[in-house]
């Protein structure tokens, strides 16, 4: 019971910074959003439907596969944030824009937009539209992070906008707000914690993964792995470290084996001793 309330207030909040972020900074600039609503205007351009008729007819198979692959709770959830956002946005239509320059706009509007929509989907809903396609690909790929997806869908249907209707000035300023956007969702769902994962390459795999240690006083595992040309076993060194670290992660792994292969990826949400607690 605790959850659901929990889940319902994050829910309202998002919905409300969704509602002022459109009114304050997207709507009295004409800064485009993106989503279904963007492709329903291009819709109505060349078929002469509505824009709101588009909308309707673009969600059907939207909330047709999330009921079949999210559930039913997550369907109401939507259809509740749908229609929450929708009469917020109604209803705070009376303000006025704080800022008078469409950079400002987009900067502003990119992070109230992007605080929004994390809480929204940390309550386990969508605002529909493009977001339900988002939280599909996602059921998917698990390992893509949100933002990325939602930079991904809008920012292509931003830029097919932009294409259709001539206009690339407000495109630019839409894509400002819209990577904002994706990096405070981003912040808000997996938190500001982030790490960097390292995979080492190297004959000098013990001299390496000692070196970190002592160095870095990070961890290391060894994993066991077969070379895909020349065949042979390799051994990886795999090593968690805060981003403050990687500089100095590469020039132990340089100073030790200048040769050594060396991929860098991010992590997120990594628990356990110099990160995150399990409690958290």
């Amino acid at each position: 019971m605790r959850q659901k309330l929990t889940n319902a207030a994050l829910i309202i909040v998002g919905c409300v910074l969704y509602a002022f972020a459109f009114n304050l900074f997207f709507d009295p600039f004409r800064i485009s959003p993106g989503g279904v609503s963007g492709l329903s205007m291009i819709l109505s351009y060349f078929t002469g439907l509505s824009v709101g008729t588009g909308i309707i007819l673009m969600n059907i198979p939207l909330v047709i596969m999330a009921y079949m692959r999210l559930g039913k709770i997550f369907i109401l959830s939507t259809a509740v944030a749908t229609a929450l956002s929708s009469v917020l946005i109604d209803l705070t239509a009376w303000v006025s824009p704080p800022v008078d320059d469409l950079l400002l706009a987009s900067l502003c509007g990119g992070v109230l937009i992007g605080v929004g929509l994390g809480l929204v989907f940390r309550g386990g809903a969508t605002t529909g539209g493009s977001d339900i396609a988002s939280k599909l690909l996602l059921s998917v790929r698990p390992h893509l992070r949100m933002g990325k997806i939602v930079l991904g869908i809008d920012g292509f249907i931003i830029g097919l906008t932009a294409f259709v209707f001539r206009d690339f000035s407000l495109a630019v300023y839409a894509f400002i707000a819209l990577y904002i956007a994706a990096k405070i969702l981003d912040s808000v769902l997996y938190g500001l914690d982030f790490a960097t994962v390292t995979y080492i390459i190297s004959e000098q795999h013990q001299e390496i993964g000692a070196a970190i240690q002592t160095r870095l006083g990070r961890g290391v595992t060894y994993l066991e792995a077969e070379g895909g040309y020349k065949g042979g076993s390799k051994r990886v060194v795999l090593c968690a470290i805060k981003r403050g670290q990687l500089t100095a992660l590469r020039g132990v792994v340089g100073d030790l084996d200048p040769h050594a292969f060396l991929i860098v990826t991010e992590g997120h949400q990594i628990f356990g001793d110099g990160f995150l607690s399990g409690e958290e």
